[in-house]
């Protein structure tokens, strides 16, 4: 539980500091972005609306929630928000120390909460079915088509230019794109509790039946 909560504080912490860094945000707070604009909600309440739509998924693919699942979609919005009120806007030399930092706790986040083996967001159980039903395709890749999807859906909601001006799509949204599937397979590797693969390992705590 502990392995837990460290890894959702972390990629909560992670969200806003990117945020606050004015560089990019991660891909899927590109659209939840979009999402705050557009219906007045906090950086947090999209997030928490999103992996509610997404976990209507989980029914007609037989995937079971567990406590990481709750905890997962609850806690990174809540310290998100937190952070955001009570951390302003820096300077821009601190600015540039935001983005790989908050780039790292984030990641860091997603192996820590994954490793511990309770459950999984919609979005990281999405991926972890994907390649149980395809495992040639490595997990890092199918992170990174999902993550470059959402960042083309989010820029489009908050229209090309407003969202560049903005810093919400940058060159640090590109970075995270890219580089956060690889990190996090290679993080999760070192945090995970001594299973073959951590992908078996989650697999095992997330799935209701084998696929047929």
């Amino acid at each position: 539980m502990l392995r837990l909560l460290a890894g959702t504080v972390s990629m909560g912490l992670g969200i806003a500091l990117l945020v606050r860094a004015r560089a990019g945000l991660l891909p899927l707070d590109v659209l939840h972005t979009a999402i705050s604009r557009h219906t007045g909600w906090t950086m947090g309440g999209a997030f928490l609306a999103v992996q509610a739509i997404l976990l209507l998924t989980y029914l007609p693919l037989r995937i079971r929630p567990g406590v990481g699942t709750v905890v997962a979609a609850t806690v990174p919005a809540v310290v998100c928000d937190v952070t955001l009120a009570l951390f302003p806007q820096p300077a821009l030399g601190w600015r540039l120390t935001l983005l790989p930092v908050g780039g790292v706790l984030f990641a860091l986040g997603i192996a820590l909460y994954l490793g511990a083996g309770m459950g999984a967001l919609p979005r990281d159980g999405l991926m972890l079915e994907w390649h149980c039903r395809h495992p040639s395709t490595p997990p890092a890749m199918i992170r990174v088509v999902a993550d470059t999807g959402c960042l083309l859906a989010g820029w489009l909601a908050l229209g090309p230019i407003a969202a560049v001006t903005d810093g919400v799509v940058g060159p640090g949204s590109l970075l995270l794109a890219a580089g956060l599937g690889p990190a996090i397979t290679l993080l999760l590797r070192h945090t995970a509790l001594g299973m073959l693969t951590p992908i078996e390992y989650e697999l095992r705590h997330v799935r209701i039946a084998p696929v047929a």
